[in-house]
């Protein structure tokens, strides 16, 4: 948030706006003097739509395209949230160790104020996010001009307020207590103090409520591809939200609608098209530049995913053997979403066969300069809702046991395995809930970490973890605040223990 405040005198139009694959700037607007110029950026629909193209742009590739090879390790919806997620808990570990301090502080839950620079990427990328997202909403109430349709002003400031509350619902998870910026008025967020974790997600809620009662349930793209949100991704997430907040008769609610639109969304019933950019199974996708030389056509993600050679090269994030016990006997997730490598090359690498997430195959090794991308960053999927509607319904949500276990054999039928038996008790099917989330989403946005802490297993789990040894302490369920954020606002303290 430091990087918005700073920037709106200097830049605070480059923040909302980006640059779009191509690397041309979506909107030339006056320099501001202490805002954006909100009025005279949205003057027409094409105008408006562009610049929220510009902030999807920019959470996937950053601010320019060049550097989007790099995104996965600096932006938090561009894969960092799967690296801080899975090193957090006991889903990956860094096959470098010692040898990379950024991550062995976050693996080794050992995290200090001195080496959070990882975290702290995601806090900045979040607020960036935030800012575009409030400069749309706040642009949009400004302008007057008769060339926007009150159908699209409605449409985009839901679709604001959902980027809004994407963004925050990481804030929150990752850092707990978190500024609640509304404006993009530095004189307002230059003195934000931290606010409750209630009243993040009291916004994040109000957020995804008003954006599925305005936004359409078509895709607003000219091409029909899912890489903006609809109506039926703020209703998964906000299904994710209830769930998270334990309101679960309401998360049954939102992810059965989302569930029930047969039409549009389907499990993929060959792993290998889950996460393809034609994929039935996607909720909204972010879509990576196909621009970038460098990238290979590869999502962020999946380029720093994958080994330099496939086969011989050590992967850099390997699954723990935790996780890869999880997996039962011809489970096709593993056989589909996991890959392997062998690190004895001769280049002082510690020997012997690892195995790494391969949910996306075009990466470093696999893809080819220029090439036009067949794989888009899955930022929401239909899977998920299922899982979430079934650990809801269990917890005592509409269709109780019965329609967890269902729900749950859909996910197990759709990876080759048997379904549950129809007698198990409250215990095991969250138990059968919790196994079949860790399979299902390994390696995707930080679900395993943020599982274990809602769900009060972080100690249990995390604190005999031999990585983790010694176990310094539960505080670290939250990321240290960065400093600088600190030092330049008074009004921000520092989590406890940091």
């Amino acid at each position: 948030m430091q990087r918005n405040q700073r920037n709106i005198v200097v830049a605070g139009s480059l923040l909302l706006l980006g640059m779009l694959s191509a690397c041309k700037k979506l909107v030339t607007v006056p320099d501001p003097i202490n805002t954006i110029s909100t009025g005279q950026v949205f003057s027409t629909e094409k105008q408006a739509n562009s610049a929220i193209a510009g902030v999807y742009s920019k959470m996937i590739n950053g601010a320019n395209a060049g550097s989007a090879q790099e995104m996965g390790l600096q932006g938090f919806s561009a894969g960092l949230s799967t690296i801080l997620g899975g090193l957090s808990s006991d889903e990956l570990y860094n096959y470098r160790g010692t040898a990379d301090q950024s991550l062995y502080g976050i693996n080794t839950n050992k995290l200090t104020i001195y080496n959070s620079d990882k975290p702290w990427s995601a806090w900045r990328s979040a607020y960036d996010a935030i800012y575009g997202a409030n400069s749309i909403i706040e642009g949009i109430a400004a302008s007057k001009s008769a060339s926007l349709k009150d159908s699209v002003r409605k449409a985009l400031t839901g679709e604001a307020k959902f980027v809004r509350a994407f963004s925050y619902f990481y804030l929150v998870n990752f850092f707990g207590d978190v500024p609640l910026a509304l404006t993009i008025d530095f004189n307002v967020t230059a003195k934000l103090s931290r606010a409750p974790q209630d009243q993040v997600w009291k916004l994040i809620i109000d957020d995804l409520k008003e954006a599925s009662q305005s936004m359409p349930a078509a895709y607003p793209t000219a091409t029909g591809e899912r890489i903006r949100p609809n109506k039926y991704a703020a209703l998964a997430l906000l299904a994710r939200a209830y769930l998270y907040t334990g309101d679960y008769s309401n998360a049954v609610t939102a992810a059965t609608e989302v569930i029930d639109d047969k039409a549009d969304y389907t499990l993929e019933s060959d792993l290998s098209r889950v996460f393809l950019t034609g994929s039935r199974e996607a909720l909204w996708q972010l879509q990576e530049t196909s621009t970038s030389f460098s990238l290979k056509g590869a999502t962020p993600e999946g380029f720093i995913m994958q080994p330099l050679v496939m086969k011989i090269s050590p992967a850099t994030y390997c699954l723990t053997p935790s996780l890869a016990a999880t997996f039962e006997p011809g489970d096709l997730r593993w056989k589909q979403w996991v890959d392997s490598t062998d690190n004895t090359t001769g280049n002082n690498d510690k020997p012997g066969v690892t195995y790494f997430p391969a949910k996306y195959k075009v990466g470093q090794a696999t893809g080819i300069p220029g090439m036009l991308p067949t794989e888009y960053y899955m930022a929401l999927r239909l899977a998920e809702v299922y899982l979430i509607r079934a650990e809801a319904a269990a917890n005592g949500g509409a269709g109780g046991i019965a329609t967890a276990i269902s729900d749950l054999n859909m996910i197990r039928n759709r990876a080759g395995l048997s379904s549950l038996s129809a007698g198990l008790n409250k215990d095991q099917v969250l138990a059968a809930v919790a196994k079949e989330r860790r399979t299902e989403l390994f390696a995707e946005w930080g679900h395993r970490w943020f599982d274990l802490k809602r769900t009060k297993l972080m100690h249990d789990v995390l604190a005999n973890d031999p990585l983790k040894q010694p176990w310094i302490g539960d505080y670290q369920a939250v990321y240290p605040i960065p400093v600088l954020e600190i030092s330049t606002n008074h009004f921000l303290t520092q989590n406890p223990f940091y």
